[in-house]
């Protein structure tokens, strides 16, 4: 449903992501998958369509699938991940992400907004699973082997901090979080309790 202009991924038409709503979130995986760069007409147009990210879109199990796939590929998600909050994306489709995007942290352990904190976070988390990092976290790098799920632990990450700044322990409230958002990502009951888990005791 994509073409590629001058070597990079954009729509096929002005209309399509009108027409399929879900391709939003499809140009991103496309492009992860591909290996390629978006366009930046097609990311002026992801911005133009943020309207159109409604709850309709975030129940759609197809859009769903395609982020979870987004943030678990074997491919770095980091990069995917902050284009997509650059245009809004991000935000609108996982709004308990959105009340933290350029929230400011005030603690010696944040020296990042927190939405940079997560999206750097799970690049990390990357380097580790590939071994790039087993230098640094080589008990970690051993250990990611033996991950019973890698969903679980990914969704995690990127809800651990997810609950900072409502005015209670974010660990706690990000734990409630999850447990709305694995099911809705397609998660098994078990990677959703894990993940709460991971939260509730990060």
């Amino acid at each position: 449903g994509f073409v590629i202009e001058g070597e990079r991924l954009t729509v096929s038409s002005v209309r399509q992501f009108r027409e399929q709503p879900s391709d939003l979130i499809k140009l991103f995986r496309v492009a992860q998958r591909r290996g390629v760069l978006i366009h930046p007409r097609a990311m002026q147009l992801v911005t133009r369509s943020l309207k159109l990210v409604g709850n309709r879109l975030r129940a759609d199990p197809e859009a769903n699938r395609l982020f979870l796939g987004i943030l678990t590929a074997e491919k770095n998600p980091e990069p995917v991940l902050r284009e997509m909050n650059e245009t809004g994306l991000l935000g609108r489709f996982i709004p308990d992400f959105g009340r933290v995007v350029a929230q400011m942290q005030y603690d010696m352990y944040h020296v990042f907004t927190v939405d940079e904190h997560t999206l750097f976070a799970l690049g990390i988390l990357h380097r580790i699973e590939t071994g790039e990092a087993a230098d640094r976290f080589p008990l970690a790098a051993r250990l990611v082997r033996q991950i019973a799920s890698r969903r679980a632990l990914y969704l995690a990450l990127f809800c651990h901090d997810i609950a900072k700044g409502r005015g209670g322990d974010h660990s706690i409230l990000g734990a409630r979080i999850v447990a709305r958002l694995g099911p809705r990502l397609g998660l098994t009951d078990e990677e959703t309790e894990t993940a709460e888990w991971l939260v509730r005791w990060h």
